[in-house]
């Protein structure tokens, strides 16, 4: 984990303290196939790194369709931007 935030964090400016800080502070969980990370409507407090596996974004419209609008794979950054807008 901790060289692929690097790699991540090298994207940034940030000084060697700083993301030495950032990447003390992140919190590394396994989820499990089918795992619901963030329900619709619901505001979400954080982003997550693929590590390994893929992780889907979708949504369900009011006749319960699902839409897919995302697939985020190994080393990629997933966040749900409608929570910061």
């Amino acid at each position: 984990m901790t060289d692929y935030l690097t790699e991540f964090l090298n994207g940034f400016t940030l000084t060697q303290a700083e993301v030495e800080q950032l990447s003390s502070e992140i919190d590394v969980r396994t989820y499990k196939q089918g795992t619901i990370l963030l329900r619709q409507g619901d505001v979400s407090k954080g982003c997550y790194f693929v590590l390994q596996g893929c992780l889907r974004q979708f949504v369900i419209d009011e006749a319960g369709e699902e839409t897919t609008y995302n697939f985020y794979t190994e080393k990629q950054t997933a966040i749900n931007y409608k929570s910061y807008t």
